[in-house]
This record gives structure tokens, sequence and C-alpha cells, in this order.
């Protein structure tokens, strides 16, 4: 038995030890780039430090404006202390979410641990998340989605220790409240899981009420977490929130109504059978449950993944081709539902892309980022499963545990190679590449020009401007002028300054004088740059020409 349990335990060491080695490799330059979201965090943490305010001069707010999209606070809170440390660098806004990557693994391994009383399936859990392409993916830029999914597996864990130790309970609230304060997404998903929680542990709840000394626990709890939840309640059902919704929900795609309007009118005018098959509210809901079945799809689990670039990696899905027949295996052993881990991680598993559902770009790999961690249980069912069946034949067992490693150890280093070698190459502007030079570039010579306008091709150039300059926040909340609402209620910064973001009109900004063009793909006559970036697959990635004397 000793010697079991420090197998088990040399396992899971070696498990967070690729954990770490996958999520800290070269944080800070792969994926190459830093995206707008990123920059936002970083650059409304060092405002904080600098001036005690964010970009648009809000004082230690709970819900920041950036972009009009109303961000949840607690990742920008998070990343602070690291700007603080080590300066506004991508390090500084990357780090915090690959340390709490690394701990989802090890949650992980704890919950499935105890709730299904075995280490075996608790190791493989570990392993496929440590090596899921879709949490490591999120897991190495600073996204605040994984912080939010660490948090949710952290109150999972304490609700599991509560159940035995009741003093926990009021410590449980504090990450349950904290990944709703972490990311949109998980204030639908978290009530959902907790109230489950709540009703598969119905008995073991109602006999800690019943007793004096533990009362004082769950009672404490519900108080702590009903205190702390106010601000979000309001921020939820309040204009931000709403504004939030409305910009990226199902309902800010027109078509689905005007699919509906175009079949009534192949109706007779008035036809009672139109009304009924071809309204608003039918075609939302066909719509809803297309996208919520869209995350299941095997081609968006295991063989293209997201078709947002920033949100995949060429040729690879969202989890390892060689774990798709785990995967289906695992859910007929799941369906069983013969213990509360399977009742538990079926519930997770069927609520976590309901959030991603509700929004118009669907599957949505960012949105439905927690549906990897019910995954990596249902698919460690399945590898538990399969190799359980022929444990009795050693041969045919050994053959089968060294063919599963060798193929999975190739699927892995395969996502990798693409990851480090080709997404580079492929995608380079999924993550806004170049920024950094540009800002490199600012640094030395901006001064010399009286204005500067840099192309509005890629998402919110102004942040990364401000981030990769590190521009005085004093200043740049003085000086930002923004940019009208646009249909989905969005709004973004156009200059501040002498910089200057739109789209190059080469013919009318080339009679400025003493400017300096920064262009991307935008044409500039027979004009020769004078410094140019370059992507890393070769191709120019930005051109600047200066103009007049």
């Amino acid at each position: 038995m000793i010697k079991k349990i420090k197998l088990h335990h040399i396992f899971l060491v070696l498990i967070l030890l690729l954990a770490v080695a996958t999520r800290l490799f070269n944080l800070a330059d792969y994926p190459a780039g830093l995206n707008a979201d990123e920059a936002a965090i970083g650059y409304n943490a060092y405002s904080l430090i600098e001036t005690g305010m964010d970009e648009h001069g809000a004082s230690w707010p709970l819900v920041f404006r950036s972009f009009d999209d109303y961000k949840p606070p607690l990742y920008f809170y998070i990343v602070l202390p690291f700007v603080k440390v080590l300066g506004l660098t991508v390090n500084a806004v990357r780090l915090p979410s690959a340390i709490l990557g690394v701990l989802s693994v090890w949650l992980l391994y704890l919950i499935v641990d105890r709730v299904f009383k075995n280490k075996t399936i608790a190791a493989i859990s570990a392993l496929i998340l440590a090596t899921s392409p879709w949490h490591l993916h999120f897991s190495r830029g600073g996204w605040e989605v994984n912080a939010s999914a660490a948090f949710l597996l952290l109150t999972i864990y304490l609700f599991l220790v509560s159940l035995k130790k009741p003093r926990f309970y009021p410590l449980a609230v504090l990450p349950f409240l904290a990944s709703m304060y972490t990311y949109h997404s998980m204030r639908i998903i978290a009530p959902l899981l907790a109230v489950f929680f709540v009703v598969l542990y119905w008995q073991e709840f109602s006999s800690a009420f019943k007793k004096k000394e533990t009362r004082k626990y769950l009672l404490g709890g519900v108080f702590l977490m009903v205190l702390l939840a106010i601000p979000l309640v309001w921020q939820m059902f309040g204009s931000q929130g709403q504004s939030r919704f409305s910009g990226v929900s199902i309902f800010a795609d027109q078509g689905p109504l005007w699919e509906a309007l175009e079949m009534r009118r192949q109706h007779p005018s008035g036809s009672l059978v139109a009304i009924l098959l071809h309204n608003r509210y039918l075609s939302y809901s066909i719509r809803f449950f297309q996208n919520y079945l869209s995350h299941f799809s095997p081609r968006f689990l295991f063989i293209t993944g997201d078709e947002i670039a920033r949100s995949k990696v060429p040729g690879i899905g969202q989890s390892l081709l060689v774990l798709a027949p785990f995967y289906f295996l695992g859910l007929i052993n799941l369906l069983k539902l013969d213990t509360k881990g399977k009742k538990l991680t079926l519930f997770w598993l069927l609520i976590a892309p309901l959030a991603a559902s509700l929004t118009f770009q669907s599957p949505h790999a960012l949105r439905a980022h927690n549906m990897v961690i019910p995954l990596s249980i249902v698919t460690a069912l399945g590898v538990s499963t399969a190799f359980k069946a022929i444990k009795k034949f050693k041969p045919i067992f050994v053959l089968g545990i060294v063919a599963f490693s060798l193929l999975f150890a190739h699927n892995f280093t395969y996502y990798l190679h693409q990851y480090y070698v080709h997404y580079p190459k492929e995608l380079p502007f999924a993550w806004e590449y170049g920024f950094e030079q540009v800002g490199e570039y600012l640094q030395e010579n901006g001064d010399q020009y009286d204005q500067i306008i840099i192309s509005s091709r890629y998402d919110q150039p102004y942040i990364l401007t401000a981030f990769f300059t590190q521009y005085p926040p004093d200043k740049f909340q003085e000086e930002i002028v923004m940019t009208p609402r646009d249909e989905f209620g969005f709004s973004t910064v156009n200059q501040f300054g002498k910089y200057t973001f739109k789209t190059i009109e080469w013919e009318k900004d080339s009679r400025i004088d003493n400017a300096l063009i920064i262009a991307t793909d935008e044409g500039a006559g027979q004009a020769e740059p004078v410094y140019v970036v370059k992507f890393p697959d070769g191709e120019d990635g930005f051109r600047f020409y200066t103009t007049g004397e």
C-alpha cells in the first residue's frame, strides 16, 4: 500500500512538473505577440499603480470599462502586484494565468480522487488536463477565463472538504464568488454547479445544519456570500451588465429574425401555421440549441477546434485526437450514474457550454472553456475503462499501454510543434504580433514627430501602443478621444496625445507635415518605408513612413 501511494505521488509530481514546463516555458514569446485584451489588463493595472485610477479615470473600479465591454475586475487586480514587481511586461500579464493553470491540474487530481475514490482515474484526469490543447492555450495567455475556471475548481474542492470539515464552508464561498468576479460566463455556470452540488450532497448539508456546532459555519457562509455578491448582482442587472450581454448575445445577430420573416413571407398572409412555425422565439431557440450542440461536435473537440484564430492552433482540435475513442467510451461509462462523482461530472459537462451558447459565435472555446474540466474527467474514465477491460490479458495489456503511450506522446508532440513553429507563422495577426517592435521604435524615435498615425487594421491598437510605449497613465486619462458606439454597443479610443488610430488614407495622410505613418497592408504608392516590422513568416507586418520635413 505504501509503495502504491508513493508511485501515485511520484506520478502526480511528474504531471505537475509537466504542467509547469508546458505553461511557463518561454511564456513572454509564445503565443507570439500580445492580444488587446491582455494589453488592457496590464495597462489598467499599471494605471492603477501609477494613478489609483483605470484608463478612463475611474478610481479602483469594480468593473473595467475597457473597450466599453465592461470586464469583471478580479484578474486586473491579480495582475497588479505582478506588474508592480515585474514592470509593465508580457510576463506580468500572463504569469498569473499560467500559475493558476498549474493549480487547476493539481486541484482536478484532488477533486477526482475524492469523488471517485480512485487515484488512477485522478492521475489520468490530471495528465489529460496538463496536456490538453484547450487548457494549455488559455493558461499561456492572460485570460480571465482560465483564472475563473481555477477558482471554480477550488470552490468544488473546498466544498468537498467542507462535507467533513464544516468550518471550511465560509472559505469555500470566496473562490465561488471570485470565479464570477473574474469572467462573465461563470456567472451562469458557477451558480448552477453550486446548486447541483448542494442537491447532490443534500444529506450531508442537512446533517450539518441540524448540528448547532456546525450550523454557524453554514449560516456564516451564506451571509458572506450574500454580502459579497451585492456588487455582483448590481453589475449583472445594471446598465453595464446589460450593455455587455446585448453586445455579444445571440439577439445581437439579426439573422434568425430575418430568416423567420423570410420564411413567413412564403406563406399566405395571416397564416396561423406561419405565425406558429416562423417566429423570432422559435428561431432564436433553434439557434441556441444549434450553438449548444456545436460544442459537443467531434470536429470541434478533436479535429479543427475553434474557428477564431486567437483561440485555435492550426490542425489541432480542442483535445488531442488520440483521446477521441476514450472520450466516447468514457461517456458510456459516465451514463451509468452509479456514483456521485459521475452525476457531478455529467451535470458539469451538460451546463458547461450554456453561457457560450447564448452568444452569436459558436462553438466558442473561450466562453465554454470550463468544459475542459469535465471533458478531462470523462476521457480519463474512458482510458481507465479500456485498460481495466484488458487487464486480465497481460501481454495485450502491456502492448496496449505501450501503444497508447507512444500515440499520446506523438499527438502531444505534434501539438507542441504546431504551437511553437507553425502557429506564429500562419496566424501572427491573431495575437497582434509586431506591436512590441512598434512600441520599441516609438520609444526611441517617437519624440521627433508632431503626429503619429497608426493603422486600425488590427484590434484595439491604442491599448497595445499605450502598453508597449508605457505611456504615462495620467496623461492618457486626460487625452483619450472615444469613437461613437457601434451597432453592438462597443466603443474604443481612436486618439490620445499625438497618436491617431484609423484606416490609413495615403493621399490625405501623406500631406501632413512631420508625421509618422505606421501602416499594415495599406498602399503607399511609390514611397519607401523608413522601417519595417516583419511577421515571423518573413512577410511585412508594419511599414513606417515619414511625411514632410
